[in-house]
């Protein structure tokens, strides 16, 4: 049994022993000495400074904070990218379904006997008038449309929402394309009956309309609702109607373009000078009838000037608003019926006996004219006449004029 001496007390750890030497055993120190102590290594400075085994620790739960935080950044950011792209979905889906802001764009539709949905679809997609070929075939198969929706060739706009746009394909006559071309010059009335004889409209109806129908542009604000208020806002040009097209359907054909051809320029130079817009409308109809050429509208506007601004020459006395007077309808003009017209026709449009210019527009004139009317010639022409060549020679005085239609170089002899 061992010797109790030799067991270490409890909770006192044992020292353990030193391993033996050949050396003596060391000598007991003397009185007043003590022993010397063995030296510890020694530890640099910086980790003594603050107690060992806590900075770790400090560490591990700083990274974690900035992890935790991190994290909880780009969960927001996620949620704010995807809360984003769900309102712009929704936003884009709800305007092609309800047409909260979709454009104005006329098209037609051509729906075949043997059609699919689907087919319908991709083909309103491809025409622009849908965004979503997925969500009208929902929206179709949803609402049982397939049943409603006829074949056959139908005129529909983009800006109809999806309830409208099946209405247009269900019950309703077909409507046909109808290419129409309205050249320079045309009256008010010749371009409704042109525009009447090709299907699009019955004419009494058009005419009727014109002084009623209401018209939103600026530039007609200042204009009467009489019945000829659109003479010389229907620009000529090449246009696309639909049989059975309403009144409103075939004026703002017309108006939008004519308000397209009007440049930023143009309008900035009228208010810089003595005329309004309906005033060069009035000068550039007259240009537009009288004209053998587009070479000769800016001497034609130059004479109409310089008799406005004459003092001795207050007549235009310009044989085109003769004919605006007679009318074209029944077929040319003869030149006897514009010589009596000039004094048996009592009217404001008769330049042969009133001053100054008609009270407005006599038919629908070119951009060329209305450029000539902005920006006449600068030559000191007061009279004109035609040759039997088919241009007009231009003279500065009455002699001159006088001496020509006397020759047989005029049209008339």
């Amino acid at each position: 049994m061992p010797d109790d001496k030799k067991r270490a007390p409890i909770g006192i750890k044992r020292k353990f022993a030193k391993p033996k030497t050949d050396s003596a055993p060391p000598q007991k120190p003397r009185e007043g000495l003590t022993a010397a102590q063995p030296q510890k290594p020694k530890e640099p400075a910086a980790q003594t400074a603050k107690p060992q085994g806590r900075k770790p620790i400090e560490f591990e739960k700083r990274k974690q904070a900035n992890t935790g935080c991190l994290r909880g950044v780009l969960y927001f950011i996620l949620i704010l990218v995807v809360s984003s792209f769900l309102a712009v979905f929704a936003w884009n889906c709800a305007n092609d379904v309800l047409a909260l802001s979709k454009p104005d764009l006329p098209v037609s539709v051509t729906i075949a006997e043997d059609y699919t949905v689907s087919e319908l679809s991709r083909n309103l997609k491809e025409l622009g008038v849908i965004e979503n070929s997925w969500l009208f075939t929902l929206y179709c198969n949803f609402s049982e449309a397939e049943k409603k929706i006829e074949p056959g060739t139908f005129a529909v706009n983009a800006n109809l929402d999806y309830h409208a746009l099946v209405g247009k394909f269900r019950n309703v006559t077909e409507r046909k394309p109808v290419q129409v071309k309205v050249t320079e010059g045309k009256t008010l009335k010749e371009t409704l009956r042109l525009i009447a004889d090709q299907g699009v409209s019955k004419y009494e109806t058009l005419l009727a309309a014109v002084g009623t129908a209401e018209l939103d542009y600026p530039f007609l604000a200042d204009i009467p609702m009489e019945p000829n208020r659109l003479e010389g806002y229907l620009y000529p040009d090449t246009y696309l109607f639909f049989t059975d097209a309403s009144p409103a359907e075939v004026f703002q054909k017309f108006l939008d373009n004519f308000d397209v051809k009007l440049t930023n320029s143009m309008r900035s130079y009228l208010s810089e000078i003595d005329y309004d817009l309906n005033g060069i409308l009035t000068i550039a109809s007259l240009i537009q009838m009288e004209a053998a050429s587009d070479s000769e509208m800016k001497n034609i506007s130059s004479v109409i000037y310089n008799r406005l601004n004459s003092s001795n020459y207050r007549r235009l006395e310009i044989d085109a608003s003769i004919v605006y007077l007679i009318g074209r309808e029944n077929g040319e003009i003869t030149p006897e019926e514009i010589y009596a017209g000039r004094t048996e026709i009592d009217s404001p449009y008769n330049t042969f006996q009133y001053e100054g210019l008609p009270p407005g527009p006599i038919c629908s004139p070119s951009i060329e004219a209305i450029r000539a009317a902005l920006y006449p010639g600068t030559e000191n022409y007061y009279y004109y006449a035609l040759s039997k060549d088919g241009d007009h020679h231009f003279f500065e005085t009455q002699a001159g004029f006088e001496r020509f239609i006397n020759s047989d170089d005029f049209i008339n002899n």
